[in-house]
């Protein structure tokens, strides 16, 4: 039997990845990258005789260091879980808390992504992104939600 075939049937019944784990896994590495940071910037401050600055960044270090572990085994808990009800709930109010964040960072994306061909601007009475096709001058435009009336520059 193949690698692959033993893990599929090991995962099956298990929770698996999930958009909170994926976080879980992103903010543990995060913090691991973090105490990395902070032993370099130890090693600095030591070699300058700072010995003060040199605990307080080996104190920083060993913090940071265990939180990150500390999520990366609560992230592996969450994956191997068998519970996935308790699991799929977490996800859910994870997923809930941070909808206006995910909702914002989607809407830039794809205001980057048309940066081209439309140009975004606001409603200047009740503040509604709107946009408008690039390169047509001064049109008339009117809000969809206020029903204000108002000339920009595409």
């Amino acid at each position: 039997m193949s690698f692959r075939n033993r893990l599929y049937r090991f995962m099956q019944g298990r929770n698996g990845v999930d958009a909170f784990a994926k976080f879980l896994n992103r903010l543990s590495l995060g913090c691991l990258l973090t105490a990395i940071l902070f032993t370099f910037l130890s090693l600095l401050f030591l070699r300058h005789e700072m010995i003060g600055a040199y605990n307080v960044f080996r104190i920083l270090y060993y913090v940071v260091y265990g939180i990150g572990i500390a999520l990366m085994a609560y992230w592996a808990f969450r994956v191997f879980s068998r519970n996935i009800a308790k699991r799929q709930k977490e996800n859910t109010r994870y997923l809930y808390r941070t909808q206006r964040i995910r909702r914002w960072f989607s809407s830039k994306k794809q205001e980057w992504k048309d940066r081209k061909t439309y140009r975004y601007f606001k409603c200047p009475q009740c503040k509604l992104r709107m946009r408008a096709p690039r390169h047509k001058g001064k049109i008339r435009v009117t809000c969809k939600n206020c029903s204000n009336v108002f000339i920009t520059k595409t």
